[in-house]
């Protein structure tokens, strides 16, 4: 009996070990958003919370953070207070994981100006275009380093997604520049962007886990960038004309033409 309780005992610690160390459901979801949206944007992004329940099939994510490019003043380019999700949990066990509803609310989207021609949000676009198809590489090569820890009865291509139904809702556009000396502040609502079916475009077995967060990602900050633009939270015709104005003034001040010919009067 003695050595029975000792044998219990240590399979008991042994099992608490192993719960201690285990990677949390948070964890792992955390990691994956860092490290693959990360890679797609090619700046920083974050989650700070994500709460699974798993017998509902429905995970929230809170405060997702995705930050800006390299050289602007603003810490992010975008900030999620929450994001809901609905999953078909008996397609867990599947090829193809199907999310039958995404919701993404109130994401704050900060649309910086250095100039008349670069802006963060066209600089986070150009890096997802790019970015996309070198993550897509990475990551088929680390399955492959990988392949002898995978579970033989494993997808060799690994999990799909296909999301039926995302929605993107009371979305603002804040508004960061500084152009033509004056600092400029204004804001205008984000259009809600509906979106089904992601990735079934090609097919119906679904899309890696890198291809729907890209698709996702440019889809958001195109409407983004088209809404800015569209609505003139920008004057990039009065901005020119300041600035040119501006230039002119400058020469006419260092080269005394402005008492000569009567500039100014």
């Amino acid at each position: 009996m003695k050595k029975l309780a000792v044998i219990i005992l240590i399979l008991i610690g042994i099992g608490a070990v192993v719960y201690i160390k285990a990677p949390s459901p948070e964890n792992i979801v955390k990691n994956l958003v860092h490290k693959y949206g990360s890679k797609i944007t090619g700046t920083e992004v974050n989650l700070e919370h994500f709460r699974l329940a798993l017998t509902k099939g429905e995970a929230e994510i809170n405060n997702l953070t995705v930050a800006n490019p390299e050289n602007y003043s603003q810490p992010h380019v975008m900030s999620v207070g929450r994001v809901l999700v609905k999953i078909n949990l008996k397609s867990l066990f599947d090829k193809t994981i199907i999310v039958e509803r995404v919701e993404i609310e109130k994401p704050q989207i900060t649309y910086e100006v250095l100039s008349l021609t670069q802006n963060n949000i066209s600089q986070l676009l150009q890096n997802i275009k790019q970015n996309t198809s070198a993550a897509k590489n990475e990551t088929e090569k680390e399955k492959d380093n990988n392949k002898d820890e995978v579970s033989k009865d494993a997808p060799k291509d690994g999990k799909k997604v296909v999301i039926n139904s995302l929605n993107v809702i009371d979305g603002n556009i804040n508004l960061a520049a500084s152009l033509a000396g004056h600092e400029s502040t204004a804001s205008v609502p984000l259009p809600t962007i509906k979106m089904q079916n992601i990735g079934k475009e090609k097919n119906n077995n679904g899309t890696d886990v890198v291809a729907t967060l890209s698709t996702i990602l440019q889809k958001i900050f195109e409407t983004a960038f088209d809404t800015a633009v569209k609505s003139k939270l920008v004057d990039l015709k009065s901005t020119a004309e300041d600035s040119l104005n501006n230039v002119i003034n400058g020469i006419k001040e260092k080269s005394g033409l402005k008492d000569w010919f009567g500039f100014g009067k």
